[in-house]
């Protein structure tokens, strides 16, 4: 061995021993147990009741610190109720205790168990005991508390309020170099969320820079970042950055991007939650699939049970619109959304916007636009938040497919065209129900090129010519459907029933027109068609027309049905009308027949029409 390596070997030996000579004299000539008063009176004077149930050691690895074992606390200022913690480290300096002094300058607890009683101290579990740049310390500075890095690993938080237990488990939060004047430090934590046991469990991390000055009351997060699992099918990320006053607890977020999936948001928006409340948010999206954020148990159990969805999906509607009144607490609030586009059930919504106001229990859509089904749609509304929500809104729909709007909706109503409409109207409940069953809603409606599938009123039409005029049957059949000409109506919605109130339109030279009631809930319609030809044939393919008892005269259709099984028989002559008119066949024939004189024949007449209830034509 040369004399190199025995030289070093030398110095490595009396630097161990060195070592070992100082952690045997700190050992021995210091008593962690000494300070148990210090640290439970530090607890106190912060409003937490703290008891160390064990005896205090001494840890040599990774850096030397005091243990401490089975640890309890409570503290009724800051809601916390009886908790644990299983055990805790504080590493000490090595300076100070050389001089027998305990400096702490680094916190770390390990399974902490907390229980807390008071959603505003949740925070609490996330508490750094930052004593910027001066340590506190005793009098005769014998034991100081200056902590510059901070650790919760492997814990769990509990939040009873209102009934409603919360639970935070797999708690695990680093910061170092904690700063209160200003100077930035790094700030991590991740947990698993969960409300109610039957909940789904939600995994949050945070990453982010952070500056707090305590004397001006600003803290200040650059480069922030956050991730949720489980909260949906696909990850949310949020990246910003935010000035916030502690003081006012209100704050600005700027920067921001939101990632759903597919789908990227990117705004500013501000928030105060100090009373009165107030949020301000402006965000613009790219292309948003709803199914693409739903849960895959959550698309199943939807697909089985349908009728179930819809209930829950207008429940989910309600608590989406009431979501900012509930957050604000009566304060004021302004939200503006524009997306790219917007997919729901196989439905696309193009370039919608959303902007609204809330100010106490009042919610104003001062504007809901979009693209769909080939037309556009316009509305507002005010939402009132009380025991029975209320509703007013305003509505406009230009040029709106039908074929795809029912295909969407109403796939048993089998009616084409082009829709317009306005309309106003109100309602008030908590459920799909009661919000269709106490709608009323009045406006204008147009339908261009309108088609009905299963319905041909001409060929209704021109079988009762055919009987009063004794025509050779059609050797052509019939089309199965309508096409009519531009219709025009006046409508109202009440109680889940629309009514037409006097609606025009027409095939060629027959002119419809009439009133009826569309029953929205049971698919199933009652209309009343009032015809009249106005020239000797209905259109090209229909039939001519010679009798003056049908031409230039009103004849009433009567359509009733649902429109599951709408079809050739939906649609029949009015009875009264036909009773009528057979009686003037019957008599027309007997004049033409025998040798009666007027008189006779009055009086013929007189006796048919009192048998059989009919009048006498005019």
């Amino acid at each position: 061995m040369n004399k190199a390596v025995r030289i070093i070997l030398t110095v490595l030996v009396v630097i161990i021993l060195a070592v070992a000579a100082l952690i045997a004299y700190v050992m021995l000539a210091i008593d962690p147990n000494s300070y148990r008063p210090q640290l439970e009176s530090a607890a106190r004077e912060q409003g937490v009741e703290l008891h160390i149930d064990g005896d205090l050691g001494w840890r040599l690895l990774p850096t030397i610190a005091i243990q401490l074992g089975e640890t309890r606390f409570e503290s009724e200022i800051h809601g916390i109720k009886p908790s644990s913690v299983k055990e805790v480290n504080l590493a000490v300096g090595w300076r100070e205790l050389l001089r027998k002094r305990i400096a702490i300058k680094a916190l770390a607890i390990d399974n902490a168990d907390i229980h807390l009683t008071s959603s505003d101290q949740a925070a609490a579990i996330a508490a750094v005991p930052a004593t910027g740049d001066e340590p506190v310390a005793t009098d005769n500075k014998a034991f100081s508390l200056g902590v510059e890095k901070f650790s919760i690993a492997n814990s769990r938080a509990s939040l009873e309020e209102d009934g409603k237990t919360t639970l935070l488990s797999n708690i695990n939060l680093r910061t170092s170099d904690v700063s209160l004047s200003g100077d930035q430090f790094p700030l991590s934590i991740s947990l698993e969320y969960q409300g109610d046991s039957d909940e789904q469990l939600i995994k949050l991390d945070l990453a982010a820079s952070l500056s707090l000055d305590q004397q001006a009351g600003k803290l200040l997060a650059s480069n922030s970042t956050i991730t949720v699992d489980g909260l949906m099918a696909e990850r949310i990320k949020l990246d910003f950055n935010a000035d916030i006053n502690v003081e006012s607890q209100s704050g600005r977020f700027t920067d921001l991007t939101a990632n759903l999936g597919k789908t990227t948001l990117t705004g500013n928006g501000a928030y105060r939650h100090s009373l009165p409340r107030s949020l301000q948010l402006s965000l613009q999206g790219t292309e948003l699939n709803t199914a693409d954020l739903l849960a895959e148990d959550v698309a199943t159990d939807s697909a089985d049970n349908s009728e179930a969805a819809v209930e829950a999906e207008a429940t989910n509607l309600l608590a989406a619109i009431f979501a900012p009144l509930a957050i604000l607490e009566g304060g004021t609030g302004k939200i503006d959304l524009t997306m790219d586009k917007v997919i729901h059930d196989g439905m696309e919504l193009s370039s919608p916007r959303l902007a609204m106001d809330a100010q106490g229990n009042r919610l104003t859509i001062s504007e809901f636009s979009s693209g769909i089904f080939g037309g556009t749609v316009k509305a507002t509304a005010v939402v009132i938040n009380s025991a029975t929500p209320r509703v007013t809104f305003s509505k406009q729909l230009n040029n709106i497919d039908l074929a795809s709007a029912f295909a969407q909706f109403a796939e048993d109503v089998d009616i084409t065209g082009t829709l317009t409409m306005t309309t106003d109207g109100e309602t008030r409940g908590t459920d799909s129900d009661a919000l269709l069953n106490n709608l009323k809603a009045s406006g204008d409606l147009q339908v261009d090129n309108p088609v009905l599938a299963t319905i041909n009123i001409e060929q209704q039409y021109c079988d009762l010519a055919a009987l009063v005029e004794n025509s050779p049957k059609r050797s052509e059949p019939w089309p199965r459907g309508t096409r009519l000409d531009k219709l025009a109506s006046r409508f109202r919605i009440d109680k889940g029933t629309l009514y037409l109130d006097d609606y025009s339109t027409a095939i060629g030279n027959l002119k419809l027109r009439g009133d009826g009631e569309i029953l929205l809930e049971e698919q199933a319609f009652n209309i009343n068609v009032i015809t009249r030809l106005e020239g000797d044939r209905t259109s090209t393919a229909g039939c001519a027309v010679k009798s003056t008892r049908v031409r230039d005269k009103d004849i009433p259709l009567v359509c009733q049905d649902s429109f599951a099984s709408a079809g050739a028989r939906s649609c029949k002559p009015d009875p009264v009308f036909m009773n009528s008119l057979i009686q003037n066949e019957v008599i027309d024939k007997i004049r033409e027949k025998t040798d009666l004189d007027d008189e006779k024949v009055e009086k013929l007449e007189g006796l048919l029409r009192g048998f059989l209830g009919g009048k006498k034509d005019k």
